[in-house]
Order: C-alpha cells, then structure tokens, then sequence
C-alpha cells in the first residue's frame, strides 16, 4: 500500500517568484504530442531502455483543505501508475518534435532514451540522496488574475500551486501539472511557456493523455 506525508495546513500563502521562474501557464495545458510508432524507421523497441520504478511520495504540503489533500492523494497514485507504465515509457523514448526529430527542446545535449532514464531516476537537484522517487514540496497560493497554473525555482524544492486552477482541476490534471513542475527539479527547463517541445512540457503532456485515460477507465469501474 502506497503511503504519502501530507502536512496540512489551512492558511493560504502567497509567495512571488524570482529570476529562475518556471511556471506553467493554463492557456498552453493541453498540446498535442506525437511520437515514432513502430511503422517508422525511427522507432526504438522500448524493451532496449532500462528502467526501475518509481514512486511518488508527498514531502511537505502546505495550504491544502482536506478535500485537496484528498485529491492530491488520487493524483499521487495516477501519476505513479503513468510513469511506470510502458506507455509512459514508449512514448518519451519515441516522442517526436514538431520537426519530426527523435529530441526534446532544451534537452540538456541528452537524447529521448537518456532523458527517460534521468526521469526515472529520480534524483532531484536539490535532493539527489533519494533515488527512484518523486518528492513533493508543494505550496498552495491564491493568485485569481494570474493565468500560472504553478511554479517553481531552480534554488528550492517547493512547487508552488494556484489554487484558482486546483480547486476545478480533476486529479489527471493534477497530475499532468505536478509532472511538469517536478521535471524542472530533475534540471530540464524551457526557455518560454511556449516551448511546447521542452521536456518538462512534453512530458507533462504525455502524462496528461495517458492519465486521462486511466483516470476515465478507473471511473468506471
């Protein structure tokens, strides 16, 4: 059974981001993302790239209801199912740019199979004694004119949530953007919102297709 750190607390903060901002903007959430399918020349066997599960663990979360946390929980366990999915797999190590090129934007000189296996890692920057996990320092913030969804910075392990976009978002959605902001804490960035081939959003969405579906199918059952 999977088990999470939830530290709740009520008051709702507001923290401005500095120079280093990463943020992911609501009006660029959804992107279509293709990638090599087994009928291409360029397709790469997912069996030929190693990989080790990773799990999804809250650290320190600060400002969420009850019901958020709630939420927050059924994100964390979507997003552990995605990323140890073969889909999930499949799709990063085949992703195709919007020049039909097997690389992500800002990709760190990495090629798709490299970036996989540091995502999957699980080493944060900031944090690289606990391998093979995704840990979570979130933050809820209210900024009701702002169209940031969350963000983050290079020198902190917090990410930071608008609670304008949490509060309607189902836990897929969550999700897509928890990958998005943790991407940034393993070194990928974007040099705009509009970098839609970045890793970070690529690969968030990649999670958001993916989680969708399992979020629906789950639903119905």
């Amino acid at each position: 059974m999977r088990k999470w750190i939830l530290s709740l607390a009520l008051a709702f903060t507001v923290s401005l981001p500095d120079t280093s901002i990463q943020a992911m903007i609501s009006e660029d959430h959804h992107h279509p993302v293709e990638k090599f399918t087994p009928e291409d020349h360029n397709y790469l066997i997912p069996n030929s790239v190693g990989n080790q599960y990773l799990a999804v663990k809250g650290m320190n979360i600060t400002g969420f209801s009850k019901d958020g946390l709630l939420k927050l929980q059924e994100a964390f366990s979507l997003l552990e199912d995605v990323v140890n999915s073969e889909e999930f797999k499949d799709r990063v190590i085949n992703f195709k740019n919007s020049k039909g090129k097997r690389a992500f934007a800002s990709n760190n000189n990495m090629t798709n199979e490299e970036i996989f296996e540091a995502f999957m890692e699980g080493r944060e920057t900031l944090q690289m004694d606990t391998p093979g996990e995704m840990n979570f320092y979130l933050q809820l913030y209210n900024r009701p004119w702002s169209k940031v969804i969350g963000y983050t910075s290079q020198n902190t392990n917090v990410i930071n949530i608008n609670w304008k976009y949490f509060k309607n978002f189902e836990p897929h959605e969550v999700a897509s953007n928890l990958a998005h902001e943790w991407t940034h804490k393993i070194g990928f960035g974007h040099k705009s919102a509009k970098e839609h081939d970045s890793a970070p959003y690529a690969i968030g969405y990649i999670i958001t297709d993916i989680a969708t579906k399992m979020y629906k199918m789950n639903k119905l059952h």
